[in-house]
């Protein structure tokens, strides 16, 4: 009995041995500088809102609002922070009214939002994000907007955010709703080219 407890607590030994020295090749692993880490770099990403529709003349682009220099700094393992140098043209947006075409991604429920997520690509799972930071502006609207699955044009002042503890990159005050384009949305499959709004 007593050889049995002591070949327990042996192999309970051991196993804590392995997960520490597993533990220890992890905490390397999150270290690593992004380039080499294998993850996928912001600027490889697609502009994929640019398959499935044409943002109007005089209405700010999201590639526009992608142009921009995004560092990462780990701090510990699994967790790091991101610092963005904003390009000129986005400087120049901050404080100023713009105009931005995009979808409606709802943050409760209801049929009019005065709060809400303006994304590039529109959303199709209700527990997913459709775009990263660079694609989406939190949205507060002058007044209610009603729920749309197609584009809609909005007009507010931009701002931009600085280590915003949301992650979000971009807000928008006292929006208001320019135009909607119901036509344009997302139907399982991307145009044979790109929706002109009408």
């Amino acid at each position: 009995m007593r050889t049995s407890l002591l070949r327990c607590a042996f192999a309970g030994l051991l196993g804590v041995g392995i997960a520490a020295f597993g533990a220890g090749g992890a905490f390397g692993f999150s270290e690593e500088e992004l380039d080499q880490s294998g993850l996928i770099d912001p600027n490889e990403i697609p502009s994929v809102h640019n398959t499935l529709y044409r943002v109007p003349e005089g209405v700010v682009g999201w590639d526009t609002l992608a142009d921009m220099d995004v560092t990462t700094e780990v701090i510990a393992p699994l967790q790091a922070r991101f610092h963005i140098d904003y390009s000129a043209k986005i400087k120049a947006l901050d404080g100023r009214d713009v105009k931005l075409m995009g979808f409606i991604y709802p943050l409760e429920g209801g049929l009019e939002h005065e709060r809400f997520l303006l994304t590039a690509w529109p959303p199709s799972c209700p527990f997913c994000l459709p775009a990263g930071p660079s694609q989406m502006v939190e949205v507060f609207c002058a007044e209610p907007i009603a729920y749309s699955e197609g584009a809609i044009v909005i007009a507010g002042t931009f701002e931009l955010l600085h280590d915003d503890p949301s992650g979000m990159y971009y807000r928008m005050h006292e929006a208001k709703l320019v135009e909607r384009h119901d036509d344009i949305r997302w139907t399982g499959q991307l145009p044979q080219q790109p929706q002109a709004p009408q």
